[in-house]
């Protein structure tokens, strides 16, 4: 019997970009970046990832769509029908929802000169990490989209994945063992994230309640 395979996709909705600059008198100025950050993990076997890609497939025939499935651009009934594969499949889904203008933390490199930005690294961090302990993963391999953000001084990711295996892997857990940056528009899978995450912020800023309606509850996990 062949060995199951884990993995973790990842994806966001907004920018990691700090929504407020303060002036000379004091001031809160709007930056233009967004309010909320929402990463979503979806989880899924090597087993699971076959069947959602079939299932992603059967609905882009369905509707005759041919391009990059993305949560701005698909038609509603299709994106409903694409978030039912989440029911589907059993998908479970982990996200942090992080409102801007009330979050604590840091938005920058803050002197942290391994880290490009420190607010995205952090976070998507932190899902992982809650993401393989629920799971109990060993060995899982985390599938992320490229963002030029990833890359500090060109260097192809290389300290991201360094930060990212350090906080979710210990010397007797490694939790995950591969990171793979992807371009989405090759990966079903990956836009099927790109979907949720776009449901759930619809759904915290009020744009469309019903979306995040389409996915049962038991399958979302928030992280805070």
């Amino acid at each position: 019997m062949a060995n199951i395979q884990h993995y973790i996709f990842i994806d966001e909705s907004g920018d990691p970009g700090k929504p407020f600059e303060v002036d000379a008198d004091g001031s809160k100025v709007p930056t233009g970046s967004s309010l909320f950050y929402i990463l979503t993990a979806l989880y899924l076997t090597s087993e699971k990832v076959f069947a959602a890609e079939s299932a992603i497939l059967d609905v882009r025939q369905k509707y005759g769509f041919r391009n990059e499935i993305k949560s701005t651009i698909v038609p509603l009934e299709m994106y409903m029908d694409l978030l039912r594969v989440v029911n589907k499949i059993e998908i479970p889904i982990y996200y942090r929802l992080i409102d801007k203008s009330v979050y604590k933390g840091k938005f920058a490199t803050a002197g942290h000169s391994k880290l490009h930005n420190i607010f995205d690294d952090y976070n998507l961090s932190k899902l992982v990490l809650f993401a393989s302990m629920k799971q109990v993963l060993r060995g899982a391999e985390v599938v992320i989209d490229r963002a030029d953000r990833r890359m500090y001084n060109g260097d192809y990711f290389a300290s991201f994945d360094k930060y990212l295996f350090g906080r979710v892997n210990t010397k007797t857990k490694h939790r995950i063992q591969h990171i793979t940056h992807v371009n989405s528009e090759y990966v079903n899978v990956m836009q099927l994230s790109d979907l949720v995450s776009g449901a759930l912020k619809d759904h915290f800023t009020g744009k469309n309640k019903d979306l995040r309606k389409v996915i049962d509850k038991k399958y979302l996990y928030k992280i805070w």
